[in-house]
């Protein structure tokens, strides 16, 4: 009891009047408290509870990336780092630190409980946009309690004194009731403006918000998603990419294997071609850092949300991420050029490095082109040729004969924590249509983009279609005219498919021509799933061809029959001809298998998306856990759960067996041992 009455007194650290002591507070005296009333008063209050949002960033970065399968510690790592990975981190863990999200919560709640929402310049509303911001803060840093702690204490009001903090009797709710507690007042901010159509916030030192907001339809379809309310999830993040023209770009990896595979490249690779609109993802990347000028506030530069840390301790808040990560990029803002010996102070000894599991996912995928025959182009493939995504991530040079391994990630003059990316949305709501019974879906965002074009993809059912036309309209007739070319799929700048960031394809984003096909990316994760358990889980077969060559004799039948008459016939023949495309069309989205078997393959797929996309930007462990509740059916619809056959708690064994390679301490399949210790 005495940890928590501390840590709620932290909280009453609020806004004053300037970032630099704008969180500091002395336990024993009365906090002053700002006036909200006044514009200037307001803007300073949320950069302060931005300067909370870069103590809770950096620690959201770490926990989730040394919990997950993807990074891992090195002989120089911290202890603390060391307990996070093998989940032997007690309450007293330097990074098990739920204040750093109370911080921003209680923050976020004076501002929320002050603010005057009724102040106007002329006809227009002053404080509704930067009110709904505030909210969206909220629902974050209560979203990353949930997700780090299970349960936690939950109230809106701010917490100003310790007689309130020692008389708080708030509830304990977990992300269920979280999200019911928050969704109703997010909702009714749906339609502010700003930063989420790409605008600037109106007036001086307001422009720098324009890209550290969180947009409320994608708060709230995060919080929807991780309760497992997946058909509101999919609502909100339809809500924001259509309102916005938001797509996934055309963006390719420039081709750069390991040293080791070059002697495997055939002859009739011609390299990378950058048509028309494209640009390299390596590049993308690597100048994420350099466009987020607040005055370029346009969707085109890939970033939603981020989080800035300061370039000195003179400027603010400086991160240890590079650091960590084996990058000192302060000691060279501080010293200007160098000489070749004193790089060992920047590049300093490495405590997370990325894991053999990440080198795994990245060193197995196939890469797609199209073959340099000037006269016959084809698609081919090189297999195990890798994901080009891990070769932008994780580079090497040589100085001074020393082989350097860096991660690009944090390579930058201070580090930036990237919360969301235009991908990051794409896939989520990827993710939300599968669990309800749309893996065409899912994997067309991967394949090709969801545009009008994909009535014609093979794979793409029609009930699939019909939902892109109706419940989210992307392809729908209005969404044609209103939205232009974005989800048309002609133009330079229109939806493209995701997975071809890391392993191209070229020619083949229009669907058939590709060899990227999902009944075989299926059987593959199928095969997978059959290596790692073994006779623990059974998958169910559908003889599709069977079913088709019956289909074939009847039409047969029909067309010999000379008892019908023509539009008797023509009817059957009709009936028949559906049953039919339907079939093949299943066919090609679900091969020869129960459509929940698909389901849990296409979310391995995902899960590796994740993986390759979103690597150290601090997704990880958050990304494992919800997907290890969504196999255990921790959530709403038809198509929850896994399938009876893979036996009772799939989701924890899959988890476990996704870490045992640290040598976890806790038995993971236990899902109470997935949080951090609160207490």
């Amino acid at each position: 009891m005495k940890k928590i009455i501390l840590f709620f007194a932290g909280m009453m650290a609020l806004g004053f009047s300037s970032c630099s002591d704008m969180l500091d507070v002395d336990g024993g005296r009365q906090v002053e408290m700002p006036d909200l009333t006044q514009k200037t008063d307001s803007l300073f209050y949320v950069a302060g509870i931005m300067e909370a949002m870069q103590h809770a960033a950096e620690v959201y970065v770490i926990q989730n990336e040394l919990r997950g399968d993807l990074a891992t510690t090195t002989i120089h790592s911290d202890r603390n780092l060391q307990e996070l990975a093998d989940f032997s981190a007690t309450s007293a863990n330097k990074y098990d630190s739920a204040y750093v999200y109370y911080k921003v919560v209680n923050n976020c709640n004076y501002y929320l409980a002050h603010r005057d929402t009724a102040l106007y310049d002329g006809a227009t509303n002053v404080t509704l946009d930067e009110y709904a911001a505030v909210l969206s803060f909220r629902a974050w840093a209560y979203l990353q309690l949930a997700r780090t702690y299970g349960k936690v204490k939950f109230f809106t009001e701010p917490m100003t004194s310790l007689s309130q903090i020692q008389n708080n009797n708030s509830p304990e709710l977990d992300i269920y009731g979280i999200t019911n507690a928050l969704a109703p007042e997010l909702i009714r901010f749906k339609s502010a403006e700003i930063p989420y159509s790409g605008k600037l916030l109106p007036g001086g030192s307001n422009e720098i918000l324009s890209r550290l907001c969180i947009p409320v339809d994608v708060i709230l379809g995060d919080l929807y998603l991780e309760a497992g309310d997946y058909a509101n999830a999919a609502r909100n993040y339809y809500d924001f990419l259509f309102k916005n023209k938001i797509f996934s770009r055309n963006s390719i990896s420039s081709f750069s294997p390991k040293e080791h595979l070059y002697a495997n490249i055939p002859r009739d690779f011609g390299g990378v071609t950058f048509g028309s609109g494209t640009r390299s993802w390596s590049s993308w990347i690597s100048s994420l850092s350099t466009v987020l000028s607040p005055f370029d506030a346009t969707m085109d530069t890939g970033i939603l949300t981020y989080v800035p840390m300061a370039s000195t301790s003179l400027m603010g808040y400086t991160s240890e991420l590079s650091i960590l990560f084996g990058y000192n990029p302060y000691y060279l803002n501080s010293h200007g050029e160098l000489s070749a010996e004193e790089y060992d102070s920047v590049f300093v000894k490495k405590q997370i490095v990325p894991s053999d599991a990440y080198n795994f996912i990245a060193d197995s995928t196939d890469y797609y082109y199209q073959t340099n025959n000037p006269t016959n182009p084809q698609m081919s493939v090189m297999k195990g040729m890798g994901d080009m995504r891990a070769r932008s991530r994780v580079g090497s040079y040589s100085l001074n004969n020393v082989k350097y391994e860096i991660l690009g990630t944090y390579v930058q003059e201070s580090p930036y924590v990237f919360l969301y990316r235009p991908t990051t949305i794409w896939l989520h709501l990827a993710e939300a249509l599968n669990r309800m019974g749309y893996p065409d879906a899912a994997f067309a965002i991967l394949k090709d983009g969801i545009t009008d074009n994909m009535k014609g993809y093979s794979y793409v059912r029609e009930e699939t279609w019909n939902l892109l036309t109706t419940t989210l309209p992307f392809c729908s007739e209005d969404g044609r005219s209103e939205q232009s070319t974005v989800f048309s799929g002609s133009g330079t700048n229109h939806n493209y498919g995701i997975h071809r960031h890391g392993c191209s394809d070229n020619y083949g984003t229009s669907g058939d021509k590709s060899l990227y096909r999902m009944t075989d990316e299926v059987v593959k994760q199928i095969v997978a799933l059959k290596k790692s358990f073994g006779e623990e889980i059974t998958f169910t077969a559908v003889d599709r061809v069977a079913d088709s060559i019956r289909i074939d004799d009847e039409i047969k039948n029909v067309l010999n029959d000379e008892s019908l008459d023509e539009e008797t016939k023509a009817e059957k023949l009709a009936e028949l001809n559906a049953r039919m495309n339907k079939l093949l069309k299943e066919k090609a989205s679900l091969g020869n298998y129960d459509i929940r078997d698909v389901i849990n393959a296409v979310e391995d797929i995902l899960c590796d998306e994740y993986a390759m996309e979103f690597a150290f930007e601090g997704n990880r462990f958050a990304d494992l856990m919800r997907l290890a509740r969504n196999k255990n059916g921790k959530g709403s619809g038809e198509f929850v759960g896994s399938p009876a056959s893979y036996g009772s708690n799939f989701g924890g064994r899959w988890l476990a067996k996704k870490l045992a390679f640290k040598n976890p301490v806790k038995n993971l399949e236990i899902e109470s041992n997935w949080y951090l210790p609160f207490n």
